[in-house]
């Protein structure tokens, strides 16, 4: 029984030291705020514009049907009463089709959106890295996880630079 209670108190010693040595060390914290890099970087636009021209056939022809469609659900609340029940399913289609063809529009454009800021971050991910190897950093945090931070300790202009190059 002494034995178990001087190996507890050896170990509590042991741990209050460690600590203790932890608490003394120097930690250099940086904060980052990753949406202000991602909103200055340059190739976000050029996304944009790559994303614009890779949906703008598909944007065009959902347009023509988005007329269709209105056209459609117009004449249905126009003539509704008075259409036959295959003219009424083949407008509500034509009004269905197009719902589903934006659907699936949109779908696909957040999809490839993703994918592109995915790859954008991933710039922004490894330029920290760098930062953080060549200036020794212990802890980079996100400005929206801190409460406050001093401008001394952010490092966002620092990683914005970083990715422009």
């Amino acid at each position: 029984m002494k034995k178990v209670k001087k190996i507890i108190s050896v170990l509590s010693i042991s741990v209050a030291l460690l600590f203790t040595g932890i608490a003394n060390a120097e930690v250099k914290i940086g904060v980052i705020d990753v949406m202000t890099v991602l909103q200055n970087m340059p190739q976000r636009e050029t996304v944009g514009q790559a994303l614009n021209k890779e949906f703008e056939a598909r944007e065009k022809s959902l347009r023509e049907e988005e007329k269709k469609a209105s056209d459609a659900a117009a004449r249905l609340k126009k003539d509704g009463l008075t259409l036959s029940s295959s003219e009424k399913t083949k407008l509500n289609k034509t009004i269905s089709d197009f719902e589903n063809k934006a659907q699936a529009f949109s779908t696909d454009y957040r999809k490839r959106e993703s994918e592109e800021v995915g790859k954008l971050l991933a710039k922004i991910q490894e330029a920290v890295k760098d930062i953080v190897t060549t200036e020794k950093y212990d802890i980079i945090l996100k400005a929206e996880a801190t409460l406050s931070a001093s401008d001394a300790v952010d490092i966002t202009s620092k990683v914005l630079e970083k990715v422009k190059k």
